[in-house]
């Protein structure tokens, strides 16, 4: 199955694919929602370290949508998943830093084989940092 994360730019639309369609990032995002729900995997205990104790705010991680609106309840969901650049880079770019200096981090993107997880996090980085400068809003999208 491929799975495939994509940044958009509110006016200038998609940013060039991330590496490794940012597999390892949508799955991090995606059980990053499973928090504080009682499951157990190597990516909830990496979403539990990033926030506990490395202080990483993860809401803006967790706010993304299937890139297909099947309905209108995909279109309107969809549509809420713009957000500010600025709080999303500053949490890639904490989770990019983590994966690269933090031992127990490297170890649960490992064991979760998403050991692309920091490259794919830091490679969105200038977009954002270019939505940014033109005040323009972002949203992430991923299909399956």
């Amino acid at each position: 199955m491929c799975v495939r994360l994509t940044l958009e730019l509110e006016r200038a639309g998609p940013v060039p694919p991330l590496p490794g369609d940012g597999a390892a990032l949508v799955a991090f995002m995606s059980f990053a929602i499973s928090r504080g729900f009682g499951a157990t995997h190597p990516l909830i205990a990496l979403a539990d370290r990033l926030h506990d104790t490395l202080h990483v705010r993860l809401g803006p991680l967790t706010t993304f949508y299937d890139a297909e609106a099947e309905d209108s309840e995909d279109r309107e969901k969809l549509a809420l998943a713009w957000q500010d650049p600025a709080p999303l880079r500053e949490s890639l770019q904490a989770v990019a830093s983590a994966i690269r200096s933090d031992a127990q981090c490297q170890a649960l993107a490992h064991r979760a084989g998403t050991d692309e997880l920091g490259a794919q996090a830091a490679a969105l980085i200038p977009a954002l940092c270019d939505a940014e400068a033109a005040g323009e809003r972002v949203r992430l999208v991923y299909c399956l």
